[in-house]
C-alpha cells in the first residue's frame, strides 16, 4: 500500500524559499525543542559551489511543472556536507538517526532560493527508528550529498536558480533518550525533540 504526501501550500513553499535574506529573520544560533535538550545540531562541509545560470528559466519551470503534477523532479544540487549531533551534557545520550520518526529537513534561503515539497507516494509500513549512543561532549555525523531531504529523506527538495550568497538551515525531529523535560514521550526513555542548526552560509558562483 502507498500513501500520498501532498505540499500544505505549495505556492507559498515557492514564494518563502525564494525570498531575499533579511537580517529580522536571521537566528544565527543552534536551537532545540525542549530547551533542556543536551543535543546541538550544526551544519558544516564545502561551502562554495557553481550553477549554469544560462538553464536558470529552464530550470525553474521543470521544477515548479513537476512539483504540481507529481513527476519526477530535476536533480537537486549536489553538495558536500555534513550534519552534526552534538552531545553538550556530561552523561551518554542515544538518539535516533533513521527510522520514519527521524526527518531531517534541509532548507535554503537566498533570492534564487526554491524549497519544494511535491505530492509523493510512500509505502505504509512503518520503518522503526534506530539509534546511536553519543558518549558526552562527542559528535554524530550524517553526510548529505545532496539537497534532497524531509520524510524519509524525499519529501523536501532544495534548489538555487541563480549566483549568490545563500543560507541553508537543518532542521532534525528526532528521539532522545534520557528525554530531555518538557519533551513528549515516545515510549522506551525516548522524548521526541526537535533540533535546529545555525544557518551555514553557502556561495554559488556562476559557471564560467
Amino acid at each position: 500500500m502507498f500513501r500520498t504526501i501532498l505540499p500544505s501550500a505549495l505556492f507559498a513553499l515557492f514564494t518563502i524559499g525564494s525570498a531575499p535574506l533579511g537580517a529580522e529573520d536571521k537566528k544565527d544560533k543552534p536551537r532545540a525543542d525542549p530547551p533542556a535538550t543536551p543535543l546541538e545540531l550544526s551544519v558544516t562541509g564545502t561551502t562554495k559551489y557553481t550553477f549554469d545560470a544560462r538553464n536558470a528559466d529552464e530550470l525553474k519551470n521543470l521544477i515548479e511543472s513537476a512539483a504540481k503534477t507529481g513527476k519526477r523532479l530535476p536533480a537537486a544540487p549536489a553538495v558536500d556536507l555534513s550534519i552534526e549531533i552534538k552531545n553538550t551534557s556530561d552523561q551518554p545520550v542515544t538518539v535516533w538517526v533513521a527510522g520514519d520518526p527521524v526527518v531531517l529537513t534541509c532548507t535554503l534561503r537566498g533570492k534564487g532560493a526554491l524549497n519544494v515539497a511535491p505530492p509523493l507516494a510512500f509505502t505504509e509500513e512503518f520503518r522503526s527508528p534506530k539509534s546511536v549512543e553519543i558518549a558526552a561532549g562527542k559528535t554524530h555525523t550524517i553526510p548529505v550529498k545532496t539537497l534532497v531531504s524531509g520524510y524519509r529523506g524525499a519529501a523536501h527538495w532544495a534548489y538555487w536558480l541563480e549566483a549568490g550568497e545563500y543560507e541553508l538551515t537543518a532542521t532534525l525531529k528526532t528521539g532522545a533518550n534520557p528525554a530531555p523535560k518538557g519533551a513528549k514521550d515516545a515510549n522506551a526513555g525516548f522524548g521526541v525533540v526537535t533540533l535546529t542548526s545555525a544557518p551555514l552560509k553557502l556561495t554559488v558562483e556562476a559557471k564560467k
